[in-house]
């Protein structure tokens, strides 16, 4: 929990869910791939590498483009967007930045993993426990720990049905492109995550039975994998991971 990194793309599924149960947004709203001004703060992205165009709230979440992400936190608001963070259960505090649209926050996987719940639940959060029961060697249960006390309705079941369709698209056609086909798998959402200088990839996706996440980078986060490889990516650097710890529990029929 106290072991946090930047957490780059991974973050927009929490803002598009913010813009769809608040604001009003569809996955077939047309929504602006362009960078956005903030007073005080300046474009966002910096860099403004941008189409400029116009495309679905779906095609941008799968594709991950940093101008949706900017024109959804310009409509809902940096002050908002950290108060949905919070009532989704997200234990780090942070600050209004208008950056977090893309993910310049430190947050740990267990937080992550904490908020992606809600996705594939129907809109509960639950937070993640490590054992849900001790036994002796007869079977005999000795302890058993209650999940139920930390699950909270946090989204409406129509926003989190479509929001995990649309993180399908990732896992079709977008940033992990022939992920679900590969595994065979009828239904899944994910989404990718890269940090500046692919210092940090992300990569958590779900089925409706399992939700599972993974970090690669470095301890010390002057370390990256260069740019040039091509393999720094969320999609590369994590999606492998992700990918070979799925292949085999879809195939042990114990589970």
């Amino acid at each position: 929990l106290e072991t946090k990194r930047q957490v780059g793309s991974a973050i927009k599924p929490f803002l598009y869910a913010q813009a769809m149960e608040q604001r009003g947004f569809e996955p077939d709203s047309e929504v602006e791939d362009r960078a956005q001004f903030f007073p005080g703060s300046g474009w966002v992205p910096t860099q403004r590498a941008v189409s400029g165009g116009t495309m679905t709230m779906a095609r941008g979440l799968a594709y991950s483009k940093n101008g949706v992400a900017a024109y959804l936190m310009k409509q809902v608001g940096p002050q908002q967007f950290v108060n949905f963070l919070d009532e989704v259960n997200i234990p780090t505090k942070l600050k209004p930045y208008p950056s977090n649209a893309l993910g310049s926050c430190d947050l740990s996987l267990f937080e992550m993993m904490w908020g992606y719940t809600m996705f594939p639940s129907g809109g509960f959060s639950v937070k993640p426990f490590f054992i849900t029961r001790i036994e002796d060697r007869n079977g005999n249960i000795i302890k058993r720990f209650d999940f139920s006390a930390t699950r909270k309705e946090v989204l409406s079941q129509v926003t989190a049905y479509k929001m995990a369709r649309m993180m399908e698209g990732a896992a079709v056609f977008g940033t992990a492109k022939g992920l679900k086909g590969s595994l065979g798998i009828a239904e899944m959402g994910c989404k990718t995550g890269t940090t500046n200088d692919n210092t940090d990839a992300w990569f958590i996706g779900f089925t409706p039975e399992l939700l599972a996440g993974g970090w690669v980078g470095c301890d010390n986060n002057f370390i990256h994998i260069s740019k040039n490889s091509g393999m720094g990516y969320g999609g590369a650097a994590a999606a492998p991971v992700w990918r070979n710890f799925f292949s085999k529990v879809l195939n042990d029929r114990k589970l």
